[in-house]
């Protein structure tokens, strides 16, 4: 097998390669993930008429298809949504034939957590593979939390899990994939920027066209910190971010000035006047006592 056949067959992504010519559309190879999502062998694809792709697709492989979201049938009948990035290669004179390198996406994951935040207020999104390499992370609290000690993506999830939790963690996600449903529960996190977290998290595993789940999507809903002791500033941030509050809004609803504020968030003024207190914490819908234990008159 050449490096070029090793370096396709390990991508993480599903690929396709297609040939084409006046007549026909045909499948010349086919990496293990597109294997795994469509749950078919290489021999299975290459035994179909090409011309549904031709049909189902609109495939032109002398121009760039990029299509955002299609149907794709795996073998156990089961609806994939997925993206196609469909690339023509340089012309080849052996065959006479032109080709084209398809990339495809898989989009469950991101329809599973787009689901989630309808239902309620998702704080952390993303996906984990099979090893609890951290795929894809979306989040407005990253920044806030983990830099500049950490940053979660392409990071293992059990960096950020506290070692105590490490086995119902571990216990929970093989449940996950075994029995393929969701499940949640609530964990503490390793110290991130100094500060330890409980988290409310669901996961979900995520199917492939072989009916196995290599990796899952996860939402966290809710976080706080173990240590009631922690900067008032920091627990001023993570409320703003639960509200999607920025401190422009904040300023804005509140009348305080964005100086003060942006003071307030990184610990400039530790004891805000009460009204001040008091405004933002409305805003916020808490008490003034979940973000400052001490105000001014």
């Amino acid at each position: 097998m050449s490096i070029y056949s090793q370096v396709f067959q390990l991508l993480h992504q599903p690929m396709l390669i297609l040939s084409q010519n006046e007549l026909d559309v045909r499948i010349v190879d086919a990496n293990q993930a597109f294997l795994r999502l469509s749950g078919y062998t290489l021999e299975e694809l290459q035994s179909k008429n090409g011309r549904y792709l031709l049909q189902k697709y609109n495939i032109n492989t002398t121009i760039q298809v990029v299509k955002s979201e299609v149907i794709l049938q795996t073998k156990l009948k089961q609806q994939i949504s997925v993206r196609i990035d469909q690339q023509p290669l340089p012309a080849c004179s052996v065959d006479g034939c032109n080709h084209s390198f398809v990339i495809f996406e898989d989009l469950t994951p991101y329809k599973w957590i787009e689901q989630q935040a309808e239902k309620n207020k998702v704080l952390i999104s993303g996906i984990v593979d099979r090893q609890q390499h951290i795929r894809f992370l979306r989040d407005s609290l990253a920044p806030l939390l983990f830099e500049p000690d950490h940053k979660m993506q392409n990071e293992t999830l059990m960096q950020f899990i506290d070692d105590s939790e490490h086995v119902k963690l571990m216990k929970i996600i093989q449940e996950t994939y075994r029995l393929k449903k969701e499940r949640s529960l609530t964990v503490k996190t390793s110290k991130l920027s100094g500060i330890e977290l409980e988290l409310s998290v669901t996961f979900a595993p995520i199917v492939d066209g072989f009916g196995e789940a290599n990796e899952f999507a996860f939402v966290i809903w809710d976080l706080k910190p173990v240590d009631d002791q922690i900067d008032a500033s920091l627990k001023l941030r993570i409320w703003m971010a639960k509200r999607d509050m920025t401190a422009g809004h904040l300023s804005t609803v509140t009348g305080i000035s964005i100086q003060t504020i942006s003071k307030l968030r990184n610990g400039k003024i530790l004891k805000p006047q009460r009204l001040t207190a008091e405004l933002i914490a409305s805003e916020l819908q808490v008490d003034v006592q979940e973000i400052w234990s001490e105000v001014r008159k």
